[in-house]
């Protein structure tokens, strides 16, 4: 009998095979091993700072949304109470309220002017809350922050020379709700000829004589919130460019490393699909977490007055509404991740789920996808996260729809070729069944009659060890010691 060296038609054995075949996978993959978490640590921290760059743009950027803040800002009792403060001292700053009174009064009383505004003074900031709650008031309030937001984006645009130059300054103007407060205290007329005194050359005399005497600095116009001056006009330029940027750049950035590092992870992908959701779910609790901690840490930094700080408070938790809204989406998004990831797991459950599922799949291709994105539907009619009410966001999440419905429909037809209608109920029930006779002290399996037992414990036990091979087969073939052809032969010798 020829050797196999001299002959020359020596094959490697079987075992060799599969055992070179394993050794080729490993060295493939060790480099994954590094790689694959560096890409997600990666997308993780990029992730993170893409959603702040997200939440910026939004809210500062886009004018709908900074008026609606805004206009919810005021709508705040404490910020209206806060605001107050600041309405009342630019009315009696702008209107010398005691000389007012002591003119209109008789001599003999005109000692009485000094309380009397102190009174009328406590009186204000009792009304002007009230006042400030109205619809009148609220609206103004919104007209002069879609004008000052439109004209301060109008500028970081570009803008032309006569409006980014105009007065050096973009500002918020609150002369409507100045005029109302004076209106309610019976002051309009005064405030109407204080204001026209501090405007033109006779104005920049009267302020400039103010200033050297006094130590005053009076307002060219009573009820103006400086928002941008000129001398920062470049770097707020530069800023707004590279937010929008960034808003669009690092969302990309960190879907393409997480794409990546899923499609390296060769044999081991369901695992990478189900760590990617739990990144993202941590994205969302660091934002939430970053929300509060730096909330605290503003307003102590930014609002010295203790008084103020309940409204700073309101204002910060209004203002970061958006961001609020990002983190839980992405929370949302890693939840949907994950349980995509467990549907294609080895879990008996998931087993269970994708048998019964597998012959309407097989059988209903068109239906089956139109299933996935009716689904869809039902989640954009509820709007849970911003994104599910934009429409090219809606288009993505259309696509992948289809695309976890293919494999799903895949992975169900390679597994279960043969599965029949109410197999999986009735495994289910049989389930089920042992389970509560298994508590109740008997057999698992009942008997078909006398002397049937043994055959049919025999059977339960064969049934059990096959379970128990399928289960170490699937756990080999997921962590890669096994190939899908592998897999599919070792399973079949089982039947």
């Amino acid at each position: 009998m020829a050797s196999p060296e001299i002959d020359g038609s020596s094959k490697t054995p079987p075992l060799s095979r599969k055992a070179s075949k394993r050794s080729v996978a490993d060295a493939v993959r060790k480099p994954h091993r590094v790689v694959v978490p560096l890409l997600l640590t990666i997308a993780v921290i990029v992730g993170f700072f893409a959603c702040f760059a997200v939440w910026i743009n939004r809210q500062v950027l886009n004018t709908n949304n900074f008026t609606n803040t805004t206009s919810e800002v005021l709508a705040n009792e404490k910020v209206q109470t806060a605001l107050s403060t600041y309405v009342v001292t630019t009315l009696f700053t702008s209107v010398n309220v005691e000389e007012e009174l002591k003119s209109a009064l008789p001599t003999q009383v005109q000692g009485l002017a000094g309380p009397a505004a102190s009174g009328l003074r406590v009186a204000a900031e009792e009304a002007v809350p009230k006042l400030l709650a109205t619809s009148q008031v609220q609206e103004g309030w919104r007209r002069a922050s879609r004008a000052a937001h439109a004209q301060l984006i109008h500028i970081l645009n570009g803008g032309s020379k006569t409006l980014s130059t105009k007065s050096g300054v973009v500002s918020l103007n609150v002369h409507e709700l100045v005029s109302e407060v004076a209106k309610e205290l019976g002051l309009q007329s005064q405030l109407a000829a204080a204001r026209s005194k501090l405007q033109g050359a006779g104005g920049e005399k009267a302020r400039a004589v103010a200033h050297e005497k006094l130590g005053v600095t009076l307002p060219a116009s009573s009820g103006e919130i400086v928002i941008m001056r000129s001398s920062q006009l470049k770097a707020a330029q530069d800023i707004a460019k590279a937010l929008r940027g960034l808003s669009l750049a690092l969302p990309l950035i960190a879907i393409a490393l997480f794409a990546l590092a899923i499609w390296l992870s060769e044999g081991r992908r369901r695992r990478t699909l189900r760590t990617t959701g739990w990144c993202f779910f941590g994205i969302g609790v660091l934002l939430l977490l970053a929300r509060r901690v730096g909330g605290d840490a503003v307003v102590n930094s930014l609002v010295k007055v203790p008084a103020n700080k309940p409204a700073a408070h309101e204002i910060w938790s209004i203002g970061t509404s958006l961001l609020y809204d990002i983190a839980i989406a992405m929370v949302l998004y890693g939840v949907v991740l994950v349980a995509a990831a467990w549907v294609a797991g080895t879990t008996r459950p998931a087993v269970a789920l994708r048998k019964a599922i597998a012959p309407w799949m097989r059988e209903h291709e068109v239906g089956s996808y139109v299933a996935g994105e009716a689904l869809l539907l039902l989640v954009v009619l509820w709007g849970p996260t911003a994104a599910t009410r934009e429409i090219f966001p809606v288009i993505g999440f259309a696509v992948l729809v289809a695309f976890a419905v293919w494999v799903l429909r895949r992975q169900t037809m390679r597994e279960f070729p043969n599965a029949q209608r109410g197999e999986a109920t009735t495994a289910m029930r049989q389930w089920m069944s042992n389970r509560r006779a298994h508590r109740g002290g008997e057999p698992a399996v009942a008997h078909a009659g006398g002397g049937g037992g043994k055959a049919d414990s025999g059977g339960g036990a064969g049934n059990g060890e096959r379970v128990q091979a399928l289960e170490r087969l699937a756990a080999l073939h997921e962590r890669g010691a096994l190939t899908d052809e592998e897999f599919t032969a070792e399973k079949a010798a089982l039947r």
